[in-house]
């Protein structure tokens, strides 16, 4: 983003630069003078006196020829003297107001009276001075004018030049002001981005510190829901876990419930109905890599091709946990509409289902070391939980 001041400092500098450069210009410039005189004998001597001081000088008998001067070009100073009786010197006073504001006007008069005076000044004239005109008094008075008109000139100029500069600075005042916004609206979302990471930086390392302590798949699971249940609230949960028999063969095709949470369903029939859920959504969620999210169960019922009582009128989040191409474990979370899940809780089940598989996989390993190198215990009963995991092509497991 540029800054304020070095771009003030720069038009500061060049209306400093263009000062110098006006007030250069305006001293080189000759003075257009406009002789406005009936008398040719008068107007003969005052060009002859002006043009000997480089002024340059336009000469009008009548007041027509001094309008149409006055009209197509700018005038720094305008003496007008005695006009035919028919013409009114007032009128072009008033024209010269308008077309040379920062000129000035010398009344010539045959006589000083107070009217001529009150005249001349409502007029807008400098100065007045009676005929016979003395040449230095005459040309000490005309400098004394044209300095004034350069004065006035050079101060219009000014005027107009800060105007711009004023409009130029305004500009850039507006545009640094959006650039001000766009960047504290881009550090902003900055901010909430990296604080959302440092939030999902210590969700990760206080989860996986917990987990580590757990090298059994029980524990494991019973830890992840109670941690799991302080960033969703009270809701409904089951994990299920694939069958052991069937890991190392490709895909698990069978899945068992491995732990659940129960918060408003009846007890009597949440487990059934939960092995029934599970059947269907494994099935489903083993190519799923992303969390599934349905506002009505109706609708996820339908994906998953199966009847699902115990979701009805329910929200449901569904998703697996898994260590390269196994799946080894597959999470449903339902509750009612009435408390629908927030919207960053994707994010955090998003972290924790790494976590959740990895620490799976650790435990595998414990417990394929501990069996003495990847035999399936015999003597496990019937009914237990069966939990297997295929790396490449060797095949270990172990009961819970």
């Amino acid at each position: 983003m540029d800054s304020l001041e070095p771009q003030f400092d720069k038009h500061i500098a060049d209306a400093l630069a263009d000062d110098g450069a006006l007030a250069g210009a305006a001293d080189a410039d000759p003075a257009r003078v406009l002789v406005a005189v009936a008398d040719m004998q008068i107007r003969s001597e005052i060009d002859g006196l002006l043009r000997s001081r480089g002024c340059r000088v336009q000469s009008a008998a009548g007041l027509e020829d001094a309008r149409a001067i006055a009209s197509r070009q700018r005038v720094d100073l305008a003496i007008i003297g005695p006009m035919n009786r028919d013409a009114d010197g007032a009128e072009l006073l008033r024209l010269l107001q308008k077309t040379s504001p920062s000129g000035k006007t010398v009344v010539l008069a045959s006589a000083v009276s107070a009217a001529t005076a009150v005249q001349a000044m409502r007029g807008g004239a400098v100065d007045l001075i009676v005929l016979p005109l003395n040449p230095d008094d005459f040309l000490a008075r005309v400098e004394s004018a044209l300095l004034k008109a350069r004065a006035e000139t050079q101060r219009d100029r000014r005027l107009s030049r800060l105007k711009r500069i004023c409009r130029e600075l305004n500009l850039a005042r507006h545009e640094i002001s959006k650039q001000v916004n766009s960047l504290c609206e881009d550090l902003a979302q900055v901010y909430e981005d990296i604080a959302g990471q440092m939030s999902d930086v210590a969700l990760a390392a206080e989860f996986r510190t917990l987990l580590r302590q757990e090298l059994d798949v029980e524990d494991v699971l019973r830890t992840t829901l109670e941690y799991m249940l302080t960033k969703t609230g009270p809701t409904n949960a089951a994990v299920f876990l694939p069958d052991g028999s069937t890991m190392g063969k490709g895909k698990p095709t069978a899945y068992g419930l491995g732990a659940y949470i129960n918060c408003d369903c009846p007890r009597e029939t949440i487990s059934a109905a939960l092995d029934h859920l599970g059947e269907a959504v494994c099935a489903q969620m083993a190519d799923e890599d992303e969390i599934v999210r349905y506002a009505d169960a109706a609708e996820f019922a339908a994906w998953i091709g199966a009847d699902a009582q115990c979701l009805s009128d329910s929200q449901v989040i569904a998703f697996r946990c898994r260590h390269k191409s196994d799946t080894l474990a597959v999470i449903v979370l339902f509750r009612k509409k009435e408390q629908p899940f927030d919207e960053k809780l994707a994010g955090t089940l998003d972290t924790m289902r790494g976590i959740i598989a990895e620490q799976l996989r650790n435990v595998v390993k414990v417990h394929q070391r501990a069996m003495g190198g990847g035999e399936w215990p015999k003597d496990a009963a019937d009914g237990d939980l069966d939990y297997g995991l295929s790396d490449g092509d060797d095949a270990y497991g172990f009961a819970a």
